[in-house]
């Protein structure tokens, strides 16, 4: 990539909602047509994060996004199980065989269910055989996650010795996630910030099938979350095509995860904070040898 910042587009490729009922079956896909001449028009790459499980059950839905967009593939879990019940490892590498299956080689990517990861799972990762993750919003949110003390640019987490996290991307100061379901709630508001305001490099933006196509599984989710799903749904697909082309306006190039660890995992980095959380420098240690530094500004 010869651009001076870069952003990438990545999709968690999912049931919809994560509901079990054969009734509510990846409803989305019936826009898979509509989702592929999109991304086609707009012309930029698509990193997929696919749940396991849903690789063995449309396995024609995955070719046809592999063969039809510029795109790669990597894992978001075998069964998408937000309840963090089952033994992680086995997890991981039931989701690897669903994915090697299909694919012939084994995922170098992951993604965790909901950006929900615990400290001690980035070791298993590295140990099974994985380059990267991609599962940190470094942003706030309730019973889930809290990670205002995390790096907005890659790095390495601690405990591990080559595995680069690549955090899903946040605006600096108010950690509000760069992502279609942000985009959706906030509306043009957001664009307005995507226009003028500061954001990182990377710039890794986030999105699922459920952004952009409501389906009857959207009537299923309670309150509030359906009413919030709901906002700005029907022109979700406008708003994306205006943030891509602000996204490009600000100099950024879209590329894959791919193109995002080549030009950003050479050098880990260690971040120190000034008020807009944009200052850095860089580490003079060998790349994924520097773990994160405790944030000052904004922590807990």
């Amino acid at each position: 990539m010869s651009g001076d910042r870069t952003a990438c587009l990545t999709l968690d490729l999912e049931n919809d909602w994560y509901f079990d009922d054969p009734e509510y079956d990846h409803l989305t896909f019936e826009y898979i047509d509509d989702y592929i001449a999109q991304m086609n028009r707009l012309d930029v790459p698509v990193t997929f994060f696919v749940v396991g499980k849903t690789i063995e059950r449309y396995p024609e839905v995955i070719d046809k996004l592999d063969t039809e967009l510029d795109s790669e593939f990597h894992l978001h879990s075998y069964q998408h199980d937000t309840s963090k019940s089952y033994d992680f490892r086995t997890e991981i590498r039931k989701g690897k065989e669903a994915f090697e299956s299909h694919f012939g080689y084994e995922p170098e990517g992951y993604r965790a269910p909901q950006g929900n990861i615990d400290p001690a799972e980035f070791a298993i990762l590295e140990a099974e055989g994985f380059d990267f993750d991609s599962s940190i919003f470094p942003s706030f949110r309730p019973g889930i996650y809290s990670n205002l003390d995390k790096p907005l640019a890659p790095y390495c987490p601690e405990g591990t010795d080559d595995l680069v996290e690549v955090p899903i991307a946040a605006t600096p100061g108010t950690r509000i996630p760069v992502c279609q379901s942000y985009l959706k709630l906030l509306g043009r508001p957001y664009l307005s910030y995507l226009k003028y305001g500061p954001l990182p490099d990377p710039l890794v933006f986030n999105t699922h099938l459920q952004d952009f196509y409501q389906t009857d599984s959207h009537d299923q989710l309670g309150q509030p979350k359906q009413s919030i799903m709901k906002r700005n749904l029907d022109g979700s697909l406008e708003l994306f095509a205006e943030a891509v082309e602000r996204i490009r306006a600000r100099g950024y190039e879209f590329g894959t995860m791919t193109d995002v660890i080549e030009a950003h995992a050479p050098s880990c980095t260690e971040l120190t904070y000034d008020s807009t959380e944009v200052a850095s420098r860089r580490s003079p240690k060998p790349a994924c040898q520097q773990h994160e530094q405790p944030e000052t500004t904004n922590g807990d």
